[in-house]
């Protein structure tokens, strides 16, 4: 009997490179694998079944669950800590999320699964109010009819601009996303949180936001349930050895890269911050899964472990 072969698509970034690179071998299932430009295009590609597993925004999962569950997510995550990607002018007078009452934030999309943390950590870590603040999407979300709060400030006025010349133009006052702005010249940080400030964060709030996760049909979850274990292990084999070339390859540009790996690991107590696994992940998705219906994104509410493979690895 022929084994079954997945397509799976991916965005590259070191946990995944040796998945895309088919360095893994399996036993019970085949796969191909597509290096997909975007989480956008990956998403959507996604939600269309291009694929069978595949990298999809938390957000638009959670969202896409309110109506169609042929997809469920496999416990594989990347994450973010936000707070470290809020960027403003470096003539600004800005230096704290308190100080963007009444200011204009651009976001990437007003749905994107980093906007919503951010707002998130506005509201729970920050005590600003998001409605305090105009938000200014430089996209259309990715998908079409999405609700928005009618007690807060958007403006569309900036969809098609590049964040950099927004900032450097005083048109909008910082900028939220989940990497640095391309071209930095004449741009600075909000506020510089330093490594220990974030350390404490996490520590103090048990949480290492999630930004992607690997959704699966739910028709292979159903009929071949015994690939799972093998699936998940391919994902976890990719990331160990992404994650001994982190360092190296990042010391080729930050020369001091293991020191601050090391650093990074001590600071958090020893523990891998960004374990897959559904049981040690539960609360942080919750948490994200409340975001979302507080803030309006999700107006059906529904059983998170529904839409979750409730694996676990041995420890």
């Amino acid at each position: 009997m022929s084994k079954r072969n997945l397509k799976i698509g991916s965005t590259f970034y070191l946990h995944t490179m040796p998945l895309l690179h088919h360095a893994i071998e399996t036993k019970g299932f085949d796969y191909t694998a597509e290096n997909v430009k975007t989480i956008d295009e990956c998403t959507l590609r996604t939600l269309k079944g291009d694929f069978d597993i595949g990298e999809m925004s938390l957000a638009t999962f959670l969202k896409v669950q309110e109506t169609d569950s042929s997809l469920k997510a496999l416990p594989v995550f990347a994450r973010k800590i936000p707070q470290v990607y809020a960027f403003c002018s470096r003539e600004s007078g800005l230096n704290s999320y308190k100080d963007l009452r009444g200011k204009k934030v651009a976001v990437f999309q007003y749905w994107v699964t980093a906007s919503i943390w951010h707002r998130w950590l506005l509201t729970h870590h920050y005590g600003v109010d998001a409605k305090d603040i105009i938000w200014c999407p430089i996209r259309k979300d990715r998908m079409d009819n999405m609700p928005y709060p009618e007690d807060h400030q958007i403006h569309w006025d900036y969809v098609e601009g590049t964040p950099e010349e927004l900032l450097r133009s005083g048109q909008i006052d910082c900028f939220f996303y989940a990497r640095k702005p391309d071209r930095f010249d004449g741009l600075r940080w909000l506020f510089p949180p330093s490594p220990e400030e974030q350390i404490q964060f996490v520590h103090h709030s048990g949480i290492t936001p999630i930004t992607h996760v690997m959704a699966i049909k739910d028709e292979i979850v159903q009929s071949s349930p015994e690939i799972i274990d093998e699936v998940m292990e391919v994902y976890e084999k990719s990331k160990a050895m992404g994650y001994r070339e982190a360092a190296h390859m990042a010391s080729l540009y930050l020369p001091f890269a293991d020191w601050h790996l090391h650093q990074t690991e001590s600071g958090l107590g020893g523990r891998d911050w960004n374990e897959n696994g559904w049981s040690e992940n539960k609360p942080i998705l919750e948490t994200f899964y409340q975001a979302c219906i507080e803030q309006g994104f999700i107006q059906q509410p529904y059983d998170l472990s529904d839409s979750f493979i409730p694996y676990d690895y041995e420890k």
